[in-house]
């Protein structure tokens, strides 16, 4: 029989099933087995008759670890052909899509308990403000969890303690299941009553499913025209057929409110999936998953591996954000891999967004998939109004200042008179993007990556964003001995610092990646923004997605610029995306919107488009400009990486490969650029060339380069150089 291990290599070993166990060789169950010196886990993926390989007799299975596939054949195919398609081997594959890799046990969780409160008899004495409110979350809710109260108020469950000390509350104890983030959500379901356009959309896919076929569709809707309430009656209609549903988000942290949403809707039948949980937790959703105990997976990229027997429905919500291309290990493409899946199920996929990537726009032009448009917002709100501020005539101001207009200025001024609240975006977090000598130039670079240091005034250090190197800022250049060192640029916490500064009254609070790196910091500044308990909220792209704050009305872009800069073909589309998005979080109340948008750019077709609330334009102009030069989606790429510690090995291992190359490519009409150094040429103390091969459409990458490449990483490993496939990448920096 033939044995994978979750091991980087390309082909599976063959083993010998001990006399008299040959009932227990199923596909897909686990074995453990002699590797080498060692002891592995591996995975059955095919029998076959005969027990030598290569004249040489096989090995024999050291024991049977389940008396049931340990994952289905229809899975196992599914991840034979992704790990195909990513140019990786089954056995990598086999370690990112399953808990753990392939492990030789499952441990169980740990019990866990929770605290949970409910009103105690009679009428309580005089409560603080903070106090009344938690009183007032555990009547409304009956009874609640000490971590549910605090994510209804910050620091509610130690106000619940001490209430209940005072008998004012009573507490017990119970178990728990694996603990997972949900804020809390009121059922609307009732109330809800879909718009026309809704139920246009809901028609197609309640038809689709009902099929039991395979149908693609692509749901553009703008900001605050209720996707997610399509996403989640389509879960109902592919719960009603008796079929599952993985929902993907872009973002881990975006998990909680979504959950939170679902619980009210369908309350617990639904699992979560992704790499922020501990790993008993992990193992323990993979496990309910897998026996069938809930109907829908929600998770970032990683849950499209699920192990559903039977998923009627993928839902990719923001398709168009790149966080659903795995940028480590196995470059795989959630999304993408989604639509294989579906394939591959006869199932449907639904790839939503306000602004759909032009893979997904070309799909819908080319009949692959059908777009479904939700054109309008909810009710009575409408779009914000949009407007662009040149920041060319800034360059007098000093300081912070220079990336303040007086129009934003003014516009944060008014939006606070009136009680509402702003939020305010720059797509750089820290306190300054460079440190730079006034006197000779020279900026403060990582000792391990060819990259400016980034200074993060909190903790005090200059950091690496690259390899999280550490460095005290210098009082003197290390290159003049001059003494005028500057902070240049600005990242989210100078913006909050001026912002502080600015409106002294002003409650500000900041939301990027490294404050969510707390556990439970992301929730608490959400739960106070839905609280009214921050006037300014001053962020990253994560205030961008799928937020709905009414109480918004002002959204101010500061540098509209910053992702321009990048040296890649989606760069615009890109801008387009963060900066429609981020404008769609204004006017989602009562109230209409404004969004102030400061660029050096203000002609430039992404920036305008996107002020003119005009998708299809942008769209137009940039799948012509990437059709011209035969850019995705009209044509595939590949993206070879070579890495090591020495670059005269790097350069010829990358050189080397390219002419060995040279003629099966041309041959199959695909144009090689390079090899040369990558754009960052030097990251974690290793030197970076690359080779881009540009493909035509539809190109058969996993049947044409696997047995290709496989003799080239033989190449590079006896240089000492690791070789990397990158399928359609989408990082061509590193």
């Amino acid at each position: 029989m033939e044995v994978a291990v979750p091991l980087p290599i390309d082909h599976p070993f063959t083993y010998r099933v001990p006399s008299g166990q040959e009932a227990r060789a199923r596909v897909g169950v686990r074995v453990l087995v002699p590797f080498g010196r060692q002891k592995v886990t591996g995975l059955i993926t095919a029998l076959a008759d005969g027990s030598t390989l290569g004249g040489r007799e096989a090995r024999e299975v050291l024991s049977f670890l389940d008396e049931e596939p340990y994952v289905s054949s229809a899975h196992l195919a599914f991840l034979y052909a992704a790990a195909r398609e990513c140019l990786a081997p089954l056995g990598e594959m086999l370690r990112a899509a399953l808990p753990g890799g392939l492990p030789r046990r499952a441990a169980p969780a740990a019990p866990r308990t929770e605290t949970v409160y409910r009103a105690a008899e009679g009428s309580p004495a005089a409560l603080t403000p903070k106090q009344r409110r938690v009183y007032a979350a555990v009547l409304e809710a009956g009874e609640i969890s000490s971590p549910d109260l605090s994510a209804l108020v910050p620091g509610g469950g130690d106000v619940a303690r001490r209430l209940a000390a005072k008998g004012i509350l009573a507490g017990s104890v119970r178990m728990k299941s694996p603990a997972l983030s949900a804020s809390p959500f009121p059922d609307t379901s009732g109330a809800l009553v879909p718009t026309s356009h809704q139920e246009a959309a809901l028609a197609k896919t309640g038809v689709a499913l009902a099929s039991g076929g395979f149908a693609a569709f692509v749901l553009h809707g703008i900001t605050g025209s209720g996707k997610t309430e399509v996403y989640l009656r389509a879960v109902e209609q592919a719960r009603l057929t008796g079929r599952q549903t993985v929902y993907l988000i872009p973002e881990i942290a975006l998990t909680p409110q979504l959950l939170g949403r679902v619980r009210a809707r369908f309350g617990e039948g639904a699992a979560v999936l992704h790499s922020g949980l501990p790993p008993a937790e992990r193992a323990h959703q993979w496990r309910r998953i897998r026996a069938g105990e809930v109907f829908l997976c929600i998770g970032a990229r990683s849950a499209v591996f699920s192990p559903f027997s039977s998923p009627g429905l993928f839902i990719v919500d923001e398709e168009h954000d790149s966080a659903y291309k795995q940028e480590e290990g196995i470059r795989y493409q959630a999304r993408d891999l989604a639509v294989m899946r579906a394939r591959m199920e006869g199932a449907v996929v639904l790839l939503g967004s306000a602004t759909p990537s032009a893979e997904s726009i070309r799909l819908t032009r080319t009949g692959e998939a059908e777009l479904l448009s939700l054109p309008e917002r909810i009710g009575t709100r409408h779009l914000p109004e949009i407007s662009i501020v040149d920041l060319k005539g800034q360059s007098a101001r000093r300081g912070a200042d220079r990336y303040f207009s007086s129009a934003l200025e003014d516009a944060v001024e008014e939006t606070l008179s009136r009680g509402e609240k702003a939020m305010l975006f720059v797509n750089r977090r820290g306190y300054a993007p460079a440190l730079t000598c006034l006197d000779c130039g020279t900026t403060v670079q990582c000792r391990n990556c060819q990259v400016s240091l980034t200074f993060h005034k909190q903790d005090g250090v200059l950091l690496c964003h690259y390899c999280s190197a550490k460095e005290i800022p210098p009082e003197r250049c290390g290159s003049c001995d001059g003494h005028k060192v500057a902070q240049v640029g600005i990242g989210t916490e100078r913006l909050v610092a001026w912002a502080a500064r600015r409106w002294k009254d002003a409650r500000v609070a900041r939301l990027d990646s490294d404050v969510g790196r707390k556990r439970g910091s992301y929730e608490e500044i959400l739960s106070r923004m839905h609280g009214g308990e921050v006037d300014i909220l001053v962020g990253t792209q994560l205030i961008a997605k799928g937020h709905d704050f009414p109480e918004v009305t002002f959204v101010g872009v500061l540098l509209a610029d910053l992702s321009l800069s990048f040296p890649d073909f989606r760069s615009a589309e890109r801008t387009f995306q963060i900066l429609t998005q981020v404008s769609g979080r204004a006017g989602r109340g009562d109230r209409p919107g404004k969004v102030i948008i400061q660029t050096l750019s203000p002609e430039h077709v992404c920036i305008r488009k996107a002020a003119e609330h005009d998708f299809h334009g942008f769209m137009e102009a940039e799948l012509a400009e990437r059709e011209a030069l035969d850019y995705p989606p009209f044509g595939r790429m590949l993206l070879l990486r070579f890495w090591g510690p020495k670059l005269e090995r790097v350069q010829e291992a990358a050189e080397t490969v390219a002419e060995t190359l040279s003629r099966p490519l041309s041959e199959a009409g695909i144009r090689m650029l390079g090899p040369a150094p990558s754009p960052i040429a030097f990251v974690k103390k290793k030197h970076r060339y690359q080779i881009l091969l540009k493909m035509p459409p539809r190109f058969a990458v996993g049947d044409f380069f696997p047995e290709l490449l496989r003799p080239m990483r033989e190449v590079a490993k006896k240089a000492g150089v690791r070789m990397e496939a990158d399928v359609d990448p989408y990082n061509l920096m590193i």
